[in-house]
Parts: structure tokens; C-alpha cells; sequence
């Protein structure tokens, strides 16, 4: 009998053990910290997810952060990255990450949770490279409306990551490219996806193409074997790494900027000490304004692929791209408040146009 006593107390003792060894994060385990990484203090394991493949900059980004964390916390904070959907696709990844299961990813932002977040879809909002980091940086009215809006959904929003200015990619010559005005009926006929979001539907038929929704995992097949014309929703990145085999041609329209988040679970944001949570906070933000210096350079490199690689590249003029932007302002913009308010609209645009 006291053999068996003292076999019970020992595994006691060794689950006891296990528990103060157990770290926050990693999926959910936000309770406290644990482990005894820099003079007794907890340390802190946290998995980030993102639906970029490990080639791409936002990936890159990624790592610089897990360095930077690890390093900077003096061991306090461990970091894996979970690249290419791992972890489940960016709206399951947004339920996770406000549920406290997923610690950090860097993502879009699925407007399905709170219409408001289609704010950041607002087409020819952004008109030039320089503006990106006034527009959505952290000072701007954006992050701050965003954070607000992100913090009801029990998540924190650390930075606006831009890769880059969405164009559109065709299979097939488009028709009238170039005019906005155009009434030739093949450019009507012309079948464009567009993700299921509702502004990316309307500014695809207001500028003169029809619009159809395809999941994008279908996306690459339906551009093989015809079923649409084209698509809308990718910048030169993405057109050139994901899609360089079906398309042929490519507009640079840019018409919206590609913005996703760097997000954080609330739940495991709050149950950190304040000097993780500040270099927390700056080491995402920083690299956010890096993406506003970058975006350019990335969208120029790949355009330059494309090029390269075959694929014919229909510029615009000026004058062009600035006869879209008045229609869509003129068009779009007023049926956009009834998803993301009247108020917000109006102030975001008075924001933008400083």
C-alpha cells in the first residue's frame, strides 16, 4: 500500500511539474505563461498564420518578425509560422484567431463577421504608392476605425499590411480596355471573377465588364478551360506566382490596394506582460510601414516577370486611369454605404483626400 502511495505521489508531483512548464498561446492556451526562459519570467509560444506560400513577401515579412520577437524577448517568445492555409483558410483562421485559438496571422480580412470591414475595399480610394502609409498607417483614420471595429470581434489589430495595387488578369484579349465609356457589347460579354465581396462585383460591372463569383480555388481551372474571361482581386504578385500559366494579359488598372492584417487574438494579446505586448506592437507595426515602401518595388518586379515571361502588359495612360477613377467615384461610391455606413464613408473619404 505504501508502494502504491508513493507511485501516486510521484506522478502527481510530474503532472504538477508539466503544468508550470506549459507556456500561453499556441493555439489557445492563453491562461498564463509558464516555463523559465529569462530569469523566471514566462515564456510564450504563439503560432502565426497566413495563406502566403513561403516565396512570397509577406511570408518574408513573417520571418523577420519570428526573429525579431525571439531575439528581442530574450527567448521569451517562441514563434512558428504556418504558411500556405496550414492552419485552415483566412475566414476559419479570422473565427479562430477572435476565439482565442490561433494566436496570430497575417491574413484578409473576411467582411462576413462585420460589414463595416469592407472598408478597406473602397476602390480608387488610394491613388499613388506615396499615399499608402497616410491612408493606412497608424496614425491614419483607417487603422484607427479598423482597431475599433477589430476590438468587437475580440481581436486586435496590430498593423495594415500592403502588398501591392490590384490590376486585372485576362486569358482572352479584352475589348476596349482602355475606355471606361466603351457600350461595344464583347467587352459586356466579357466574364470577370470577382471574390464574394459585394464592392468587388459592382466595380467590376460599373467598369464595363460582367462580373461572376468563383471560389479561387477553382479560379486557375476556370481560366483554363474558359469558364470565365478573366479576374479581378490580385496584384502583379500574385497575377505572376499563381496564375502566369492562364493569363495572357494583364491591366494595371489599380483599382484597389491589396490590404490584409496583421492580427492578433485579443484574448492572448491581454494575458502577456506589457513589455511583450509593446514589442509586440512595434515590431508588427514596423513592419506594415515597410510594406508601403515596398508595394511598388514588388508590383514593378513582378510586372517585369510577367513580361518575361510572355504574358502582354495593356498600360493605361493618365488620362485613362483617371476617367476609371471618376466613374467609379461617380458610380460605386454611393452604393457602398450600405455595407459599411454612410458616416463611415464620408469620413474616410474626407480622411483620404487631405
Amino acid at each position: 500500500m505504501k508502494s502504491m502511495k508513493r507511485l501516486l505521489s510521484l506522478v502527481l508531483a510530474l503532472a504538477a511539474t508539466a503544468t508550470l512548464l506549459t507556456g500561453c498561446g499556441g493555439g489557445g492556451d492563453s491562461g498564463g505563461g509558464g516555463g523559465d526562459a529569462a530569469g523566471g519570467k514566462d515564456s510564450y509560444e504563439l503560432r502565426i498564420a497566413t495563406h502566403y506560400n513561403q516565396e512570397h513577401l509577406g511570408y518574408e515579412s513573417l520571418t523577420r518578425i519570428k526573429e525579431k520577437l525571439e531575439a528581442e524577448s530574450d527567448g521569451r517568445l517562441k514563434v512558428t509560422i504556418y504558411p500556405s492555409s496550414q492552419l485552415g483558410d483566412y475566414t476559419l483562421t479570422f473565427q479562430e484567431l477572435s476565439e482565442g485559438t490561433i494566436d496570430m496571422a497575417l491574413i484578409p480580412i473576411p467582411s462576413e463577421y462585420d460589414s463595416r470591414l469592407e472598408m478597406n475595399f473602397i476602390p480608387y480610394l488610394v491613388n499613388s504608392y506615396d499615399d499608402l502609409e497616410a491612408s493606412f498607417g497608424k496614425d491614419s483614420y483607417f487603422f484607427g476605425k479598423y482597431t475599433e471595429i477589430m476590438s468587437d470581434l475580440n481581436i486586435k489589430l496590430l498593423g495594415v499590411y500592403a502588398e501591392g495595387m490590384i490590376g486585372l488578369g485576362f486569358s482572352s484579349e479584352p475589348v476596349d480596355y482602355q475606355d471606361v465609356n466603351s457600350t461595344n457589347p464583347d467587352k459586356k460579354n466579357m466574364l470577370v471573377r470577382a471574390p464574394a465581396i459585394e464592392v468587388y462585383n459592382l466595380v467590376t460591372q460599373d467598369m464595363g465588364f460582367s462580373a461572376t463569383t468563383i471560389p479561387y480555388g477553382d479560379l486557375y481551372t476556370a481560366m483554363q478551360t474558359g469558364v470565365c474571361d478573366g479576374w479581378i482581386g490580385g496584384t502583379p504578385q500574385l497575377n505572376y506566382s499563381d496564375f502566369r500559366d492562364v493569363i495572357k494579359y494583364y491591366v494595371p488598372y489599380n483599382v484597389f490596394v491589396e490590404n490584409i492584417g496583421y492580427l492578433m487574438s485579443q484574448e492572448v494579446f491581454d494575458g502577456m506582460p506589457e513589455d511583450l505586448q509593446s514589442l509586440i506592437e512595434e515590431t508588427f507595426m514596423a513592419e506594415a510601414v515597410n510594406s508601403y515602401k515596398t508595394a511598388k518595388e514588388g508590383d514593378e518586379e513582378a510586372i517585369q516577370k510577367m513580361k518575361d515571361y510572355g504574358i502582354t502588359i495593356l498600360e493605361l495612360t493618365d488620362e485613362e486611369r483617371e476617367a476609371y477613377k471618376q466613374h467609379v467615384v461617380e458610380v460605386t461610391w454611393p452604393k457602398l454605404s450600405a455595407n459599411i455606413g454612410e458616416d463611415i464613408l464620408n469620413e474616410l473619404i474626407a480622411a483620404n483626400s487631405k
